[in-house]
């Protein structure tokens, strides 16, 4: 109902997997359209899981996603992280002309969030956590196997450039005659990636083991893998293999060419920050 009165939809909480609000966003948007005869915009969020390579830590091709190549994005299999709903919205967008859909797909987030709920991301709290309860800093194999990353803050710089542009060129007062950029694009082509930097999961590890041996935290700055049959407890269940230890590169070209400009403090220059609030949480 929310989004049958929405003119758009800017989707990012568990929305990569989830089928059914998918569904219901979409629904409502189509709804929408043949009330109004208008366009309406669908932000959705999946991520770079979509790209990842399983191989657990071991060093990866040398593919490396660009979002100004969607036919390279277009060619991943159906069965990839993410892909099935990415795949509804794409769908959904084909089949209704008015439903100017777009997918924003970041890769590792990194930073400390100034909303008024959860204010950490995932994968490196993660990390952080199992070496505060296992008193050592651990990677899946050997740690090879690369990732992107992005700073919270640009990543929502990012929505807000793609929101401005989107609604200049489909919003209820866009201009008749309006030329949106050619490197804004929707649907089958609209894929924008957001990221800022590459780790390899090791290089992540060796940061963490530093601040934590530097803080008296761990005996040892050794960085060590995990037997595998505890890789599943210690970390984030069966997602551990695909979002700690896969390889998933990808270039956000798009959104730089729409005007983006990350430019916040680095990944490794930001897991003491991050170490720091998760201590404080253990603590209270």
């Amino acid at each position: 109902k929310a989004a049958s009165e929405s003119h758009v939809v800017i989707h990012t909480a568990d929305s990569a997997d989830d089928v059914s609000s998918a569904k219901a966003i979409i629904a409502g948007l189509n709804k929408r359209t043949k009330t109004t005869g208008k366009p309406v915009i669908y932000i959705h969020t999946s991520g770079t899981g979509v790209l990842t390579e399983d191989v657990r830590g071991k060093k990866g091709s040398n593919t490396v996603y660009n979002d100004l190549d969607s036919d390279q994005i277009n060619g991943l299999a159906d069965e990839q992280l993410h892909r099935n709903v990415d795949l509804l919205v794409i769908n959904s967008a084909e089949a209704n002309p008015l439903l100017k859909s777009v997918i924003v797909l970041p890769p590792l987030i990194y930073g400390i969030g100034k909303g008024l709920f959860n204010q950490t991301s995932i994968q490196l709290p993660v990390l952080i956590r199992a070496a505060l309860k296992r008193g050592k800093v651990e990677t899946i194999g050997l740690g090879e196997s690369t990732w992107n990353n992005i700073h919270i803050d640009d990543l929502v710089d990012a929505y807000i450039v793609l929101f401005d542009q989107l609604l200049a060129a489909y919003g209820p007062n866009a201009e008749h005659d309006a030329k949106p950029s050619p490197y804004l694009t929707t649907g089958r082509e609209g894929y924008y990636f957001t990221e800022n930097g590459r780790h390899s999961w090791r290089q992540l590890a060796e940061k963490i083991a530093e601040i934590l041996h530097k803080k008296g935290i761990i005996k040892s700055s050794n960085v060590t893998s995990f037997p595998d049959n505890e890789v599943e407890d210690a970390l984030w269940g069966s997602a551990s293999w695909r979002g700690l230890g896969s390889q998933s590169n990808s270039k956000a070209e798009r959104l730089r060419k729409l005007g983006w400009k990350p430019h916040r403090a680095n990944l490794f220059d930001s897991v003491e920050e991050q170490v720091d609030v998760l201590i404080n949480q253990t603590k209270n």
